[in-house]
């Protein structure tokens, strides 16, 4: 299960684009648009507002703990504030060398 506190999750959607023409999405802060054309197009998804963002996270702080009780013998919690190259690692890792 990838955790992240709320501020973290509102900073990382307000900053994710979609182009209307392509369905291509990006990211200011990691995968900008490289082409000023692309760039002027892009628009912000509803459910990336900090308003539905903030929602989201109440309702799965709500029902979180449903989960881990019913998978417990199998969840990986990573912290999502490493690189992707990191928690791919985590991942890669924990699914050779599985611990039961």
């Amino acid at each position: 299960m990838f955790e992240q506190p709320e501020e973290e999750c509102t900073r990382r959607a307000s900053n994710r684009r979609v182009d209307p023409a392509t369905g291509t999405y990006y990211n200011f802060e990691i995968a900008a648009p490289k082409d000023e054309a692309t760039a002027s197009r892009l628009i912000e998804l509803v459910e990336d507002s900090e308003e539905v963002v903030k929602k989201r996270c109440e309702i799965w702080n709500k029902q979180v703990s449903n989960l881990e009780e019913a998978f417990k013998n199998m969840l990986l919690n990573v912290q999502s504030d490493k690189t992707v190259e990191q928690i791919t690692e985590l991942i890669c890792d924990a699914i050779q060398n599985p611990i039961f």
